[in-house]
């Protein structure tokens, strides 16, 4: 997966640029592990620094800790463990750095005697046993070391963190405002037995499925939906064993109209890559657009490039792609409505030719309080009717009403070009869609978030677009994992930390889960101040994330690997992984490609999308269990 960075004169939109590239895999995870995992996270109950040219000085209220040989500074830190049961597999101390060095601190066990109110240089416990040493240690990145020998079960921990040499480093402290950064003490337990064989069933090509899995969802009827890429779509109603399926043949449309409401001229493409569940018998379907000819530019890009050039924009390509709502009839046919992800001519002024941008939709939301459906894509998102009765523009002429849809917005900056000899908008890859309780919606994209606030605005679509885009509502572009600079200051290449968004959920309490396809997890305030991260706690060992859905139950968030090696489900300060031993062997090195919740059961049903591989079929997990 590659995501394009959309091109611009500064406020200007014009074509795709250079490429952002995936996170690099890890190495093959290895799928040994028999029990159930389980990950605990603890914030330490003291900590301080001491300082060797203030002998007698206290820090222990500091924001810092700070490590160096010359001048000469410690780091002291104590852990409260409770509730921890089963065999620990390791425990790894995470601070993190906000300075470099070159000369990594240690960390040692160390007495229990201090307290962060009156610990000094001159009264600081000595050093006992060396648990690990960290090597170079980079700004603004979490530093870990290996400190399983210390954790025998629950009780206190306390770890003296000391210099190696005389290139000093600086770390947050519990006391610093911005809790995501706070120290970690990460236990992972093996916690005996999986759950039973009951809780989980898997559907793929013996029942009729598809060999790849890009997305699965369910109805308010309880009827499984899935993308099953070019392929079709596939249905799997209530009480039935076998999926039925569904291409251009029985309807499915992806392809727009012209403006005299023909189809497109050219040949038609077919690949359902996103699914969700609408009403009772409904689900909104998402396609990519058509492939173009090597060399030539993509539905994304067509229409624009094509028109600069000098010859006619070939309709085959930039009218693909967008969006079908299907809904089952009760002769086993399907019903298709068409949604042409696109602006007609005059109604945007720097485009009077009409705007053609948005052609892969990557994820969809469907909110039943204001009959919406969001539509997550290549370039921006959009807006749908959902009982939209179909498109009835008259020929000739365009309007939002008779077209079913608005289009589009985007949480972009603009940035430099990897050369730095020119301004790009910084804009692609929205896979982040979840609804508010309000009927706000969270979109996030690889560049940056937001939180369009569509319900706050009496559903006004075009002020809900200003608060997003307005030079005034900069607050409203959320940088995730932070750039080096922020707005106004445009990135360079070298300064940007591209968020990567991979999917969005917002839980009972209107906190948001954000995953990441290469920086794990991040837990965000309903205002979107980012509350906590998870990487290395995930069962991949990385946190590369590609797909998450918030859990009902028990406000549990359930995370799939981009990579193989399993699920993660993180509540409260606990990560359990589901893994070898849970799933069939077969799963563990597919991608998770989607997660989302059937609520029409009870209890509610986790539905999870196994992508496939060159060699074997893709499946769909359903959960059940606690």
């Amino acid at each position: 997966m590659r995501w394009a960075v959309c091109t611009a004169t500064v406020g200007v939109l014009a074509g795709c640029g250079e490429e952002l590239p995936e996170a690099a895999p890890p190495e093959p995870l290895e799928a040994t592990r028999q029990e159930l995992a389980e990950t605990r996270v603890f914030t330490p109950v003291a900590d301080a620094r001491v300082e060797g040219t203030t002998p007698t000085g206290n820090y222990g209220s500091s924001s810092v800790l700070k490590v160096d040989g010359s001048p000469q500074y410690a780091s002291f830190l104590r852990f409260e463990l409770s509730g921890l049961s089963g065999t620990i597999a390791s425990a790894k101390l995470r601070l993190y750095s906000t300075d470099a060095t070159v000369n990594g601190p240690a960390v040692y066990t160390t007495g229990s005697s201090w307290q962060e109110s009156t610990i000094t240089f001159q009264n600081k416990p000595a050093t006992q046993t060396l648990l690990s040493t960290a090597s170079t240690v980079a700004a603004n990145a979490w530093v870990e070391w290996d400190v399983t020998a210390a954790v025998q079960g629950n009780g206190a921990v306390n770890l003296a963190v000391v210099p190696t040499g005389t290139d000093g480093t600086v770390f947050s402290s519990r006391n610093t405002s911005n809790t995501s950064v706070h120290p970690q003490l990460v236990v992972t337990l093996n916690t005996g037995t999986p759950p039973t064989g009951s809780d989980w069933t898997f559907h793929g090509a013996a029942q009729g499925g598809p060999r790849t899995v890009y997305g699965v969802s369910a109805d308010e009827g309880g009827n499984i939906w899935v993308a099953g890429g070019e392929e079709g779509l596939f249905v799997l109603q209530r009480g039935q064993t076998q999926f039925r399926r569904f291409t251009m043949a029985d309807g499915l449309r992806p392809y727009g109209y012209m403006l005299d409401g023909s189809a497109p001229p050219g040949v038609k493409y077919l690949k359902v890559i996103s699914v969700t569940g609408g009403p009772a018998g409904v689900a909104f379907v998402g396609y990519e657009g058509r492939k173009p000819a090597a060399g030539m530019p993509t539905c994304e890009d067509e229409w624009d490039q094509a028109y600069a050039a000098g010859r006619t924009p070939d309709a085959s390509i930039y009218k693909s792609g967008d969006a079908d709502r299907v809904t089952l009839t009760s002769s086993g046919s399907i019903q298709v409505v068409h949604y042409d992800l696109s602006t007609g001519p005059n109604k945007v002024a720097a485009e009077p030719r009409g705007r053609e941008k948005v052609c892969n939709v990557l994820r969809i939301a469907y909110d039943p309080r204001t009959k919406s459906v969001w539509f997550g894509g290549n370039h921006g998102f959009a807006w749908g009717r959902a009982d939209f009765p179909g498109y009835s523009c008259a020929p000739g002429t365009w309007d939002y009403g008779c077209a079913g849809v608005m289009e589009h917005v985007h949480p972009a900056i603009n940035g430099y070009n990897s050369d730095g000899t020119r301004m790009v908008l910084l804009t692609d890859a929205y896979y982040g869609v979840a609804v508010a309780s309000n009927s706000d919606v969270w979109i996030g994209g690889a560049i940056r978030s937001t939180r369009f606030r569509y319900g706050t605005n009496g559903n006004n679509y075009w002020q809900a677009q200003v608060e997003t885009e307005g030079s005034a509502y900069a607050w409203n572009r959320y940088d995730i994992w932070p750039d080096a600079v922020s707005e106004p200051t445009p990135p360079t290449r070298a300064q940007r930390v591209d968020d990567h968004v991979s999917g969005m959920a917002v839980m009972s309490d209107q906190t948001v889960w954000v995953g990441s396809f290469s920086n794990g997890l991040a837990q965000l305030s309903s205002s979107g101040q980012r509350l906590r991260t998870l990487s290395t706690e995930l069962i991949d060992g990385h946190g590369y994330v590609s797909s998450i859905a918030g859990d009902p139950l028990d406000n549990s968030v359930w995370a799939g690997t981009s990579w193989g090696g399993g699920i993660s489900r993180v509540q409260g300060s606990t990560v359990t992984k589901y893994g070898s031993g849970v799933l069939p062997s077969a799963l563990l090195y597919m991608r998770v490609t989607d997660i989302q919740v059937d609520r029409s059961t009870t209890p509610r049903r986790i539905l999870i999308g196994f992508q496939g591989t060159d060699s074997t079929p893709g499946s769909i997990g359903i959960y059940t269990g606690q």
